[in-house]
């Protein structure tokens, strides 16, 4: 190994391109996929930042330091490009009307001409890089002629066993290769990428440590940074490599730009990711009347979800902790605002109380999405949550998940009756819960950051019922205890997720089953709310006799099994059914009516006597 080579054989370098340089002398062709538009960090023989660079630069200077006499790069659009020349060689001779640093509008043919060319000499260290790749592939079959030329030359150099080893009176024999650039392994040809003699290499997305060390860079040029000491400036490193989880070096630089664009100083360069993730730049989480309304929440969403105060209680807490930035602070990754799981029996106010939730937080009851999973119990459903895949109908059109996520980053995403989810589609709910991203089809990253994600569950309610009606209406156990002993049993045993429930924690809050004084409380709601749409719809004052209202609370109550929806529904068939007729059958001159009665049908149903006044 001469000192030249030594620099990309150096620990601080990335693996892949340490493989790339042990790999040249027995390697001819090379396919690089996976991160390949990103910026790498150029690490110098000592082991410090020499700035970024894309990965063709980085490759350009592994080839440079191994002493390749010409490295000439392809592109669809440019053409072919002379980007290193050894000193004191001459590149004119070897392939005419190419110049150092300046593009060469070339076709295909005399792309696969300068391959020919390059992988035959013996006399000259030639490499080869050609970019967007995939574009080339294609499909083979709808090959021009010169495309298969190209083709069929780089196909014919996969038959060169271990590389072809140029020997040319220098120390160290090398290969003249081909360099490949492609995102997807799955688009090069099943000829190329299944040949001995090609290395596929994969580069990988940074991992935290090349994070701090690009934040390294990156937070020396932030705004303010001279009055920070060395222990601030350490965490402000810290913060931007932690919260750029899941994101390029290129994105990082992006949003580091962004901090310099809105004068963000370096102790809150998170303010610039998230602005980055998100595409904008108001924060609803940092709105100074944020805390002030979540303060006065409380009993205004008492009024909506009637009979929940525990359950408003903790959910109000938990986005509390949310408000004051308090999110994920022990681990600093992008997890959403809040995780809530709603668990009780039907009908208790757990999708009212999420959207009372929307219009705390955002100022909108519609700040929300909801998802029934009931409708995506088969496995294929997935692909309507994140989009199709590549190659398949409708995968232009994108997730509805990804999408929602996308339109609105600050909202409140409702998955209503999550156990009846497939289980595949669970899994995606991993990645949601700990890292705050997903992957849609596209390949695009989608963050959840500014997200509240709330569950709603029923498991655990016929179980509550069974129990009460084996010990004569009395629990065996406490409510809570049971519902949360049903749900950890449902993941561990029943769908094999522990790890889905490991990441939801303590945030699982159990409702209340409806209690009768809970059950008069909303008759009394429905009723006024059905005068008022009397009043707007028919310009009559209806007016409501105690002994009416007293007999549709007796039928409601009757129907507490069923929560709130069993109330509304006992209200519509005793008293909404037949003051329809009623008011059918009553004169369109009265201004004001009175229910005076409500009287039982012989076969069923009931019959409203209205009078007017």
């Amino acid at each position: 190994m001469t000192a030249s080579t030594r620099e990309f054989a150096h620990p601080g370098r990335a693996a892949w391109i340490r493989e790339i340089d042990l790999a040249l002398p027995v390697t001819n062709q090379f396919v690089l996929t996976g991160n390949v538009q990103d910026l790498h960090l150029s690490t110098r023989v000592n082991g410090a930042q020499g700035g970024f660079v894309t990965t063709i630069e980085l490759l350009v200077q592994c080839l440079a330091a191994n002493e390749y006499d010409l490295v000439y790069r392809y592109d669809p659009v440019d053409g072919i490009v002379l980007d290193h020349v050894l000193e004191g060689f001459s590149s004119s001779t070897f392939f005419p009307d190419t110049h150092l640093g300046r593009a060469t509008i070339a076709t295909v043919g005399r792309l696969a001409d300068l391959i020919k060319h390059a992988t035959s000499t013996i006399e000259v260290r030639v490499a080869v890089v050609v970019d967007w790749a995939a574009r080339l592939w294609g499909d083979e079959s709808a090959a021009g002629p010169e495309l298969r030329n190209l083709l069929l030359a780089s196909q014919k150099l996969t038959r060169v066993p271990g590389g072809q080893v140029l020997r040319s009176g220098r120390p160290v024999p090398l290969c003249n290769c081909v360099f490949w650039m492609s995102e997807n392994e799955a688009d090069a040809p099943a000829w190329l990428s299944a040949s001995d003699s090609t290395r596929i290499i994969s580069i990988p997305s940074p991992t935290l440590g090349v994070r701090k060390l690009a934040a390294q860079e990156l937070v020396g040029e932030l705004p303010h940074i001279g009055r920070l000491d060395e222990a601030q400036r350490a965490d402000a490193v810290d913060a931007m490599a932690e919260s750029t989880q899941g994101m390029t070096l290129r994105s990082m630089r992006s949003a580091a730009v962004l901090a310099v664009d809105g004068n963000i100083a370096a102790e809150h360069i998170d303010e610039a990711v998230r602005s980055y993730r998100a595409g904008v730049l108001e924060n609803p989480w940092q709105d100074p009347l944020l805390l002030e309304r979540i303060g006065r929440a409380e009993s205004i969403v008492e009024a909506r979800v009637l009979g929940q105060s525990r359950a408003v209680r903790r959910s109000l807490d938990i986005l509390l902790r949310s408000a004051v930035g308090l999110t994920g602070a022990q681990s600093r990754t992008g997890r959403p605002q809040g995780i809530l799981f709603f668990a009780g029996p039907t009908g208790v106010g757990k999708t009212e109380l999420a959207k009372s939730l929307a219009e705390v937080l955002f100022g909108a009851e519609d700040a929300y999405t909801r998802f029934d999973m009931s409708e995506f119990s088969a496995e294929h459903s997935e692909a309507r949550l994140i989009g199709a895949p590549p190659g398949y109908i409708g995968h232009s059109a994108g997730g509805e998940l990804t999408n929602a996520v996308r339109q609105k980053p600050f909202s409140i995403l409702l998955f209503d009756e999550i156990e009846k989810a497939h289980p595949r589609i669970l899994d995606k709910f991993l990645q949601i819960l700990e890292d705050g991203r997903l992957t849609d089809g596209g390949g695009h990253t989608v963050y959840f950051s500014e997200t509240v994600v709330v569950f709603t569950s029923n498991l655990g309610a016929s179980q509550l019922l069974v129990d009460h009606q084996l010990h004569g209406g009395t629990a065996s156990a406490e409510p809570e205890e049971l519902i949360r002993g049903v749900i950890e049993r449902h993941f561990t045993e029943v769908l094999g997720r522990p790890e889905l429930l490991n990441r939801i924690g303590d945030n699982i809050i159990v409702f209340d089953a409806i209690s009768a004084s809970v059950g008069r409380q909303l008759v009394r709601k429905y009723l006024s709310t059905v005068t008022a749409v009397v009043r707007q719809k028919h310009g009559v004052q209806l007016q409501i006799r105690s002994g009416v209202a007293s007999a549709v609370e007796s039928v409601a109550l009757t129907k507490l099994s069923f929560g709130g929806r069993g109330v509304g529904s006992a209200v519509e068939s005793a008293f909404i059914n037949p003051l329809a007729r009623a008011l059918f059958e009553l004169s369109p001159t009265h201004d004001v009516v009175v229910a005076e009665e409500l009287q039982p049908v012989l076969g069923g149903g009931w019959r409203l006597v209205l009078s007017s006044s």
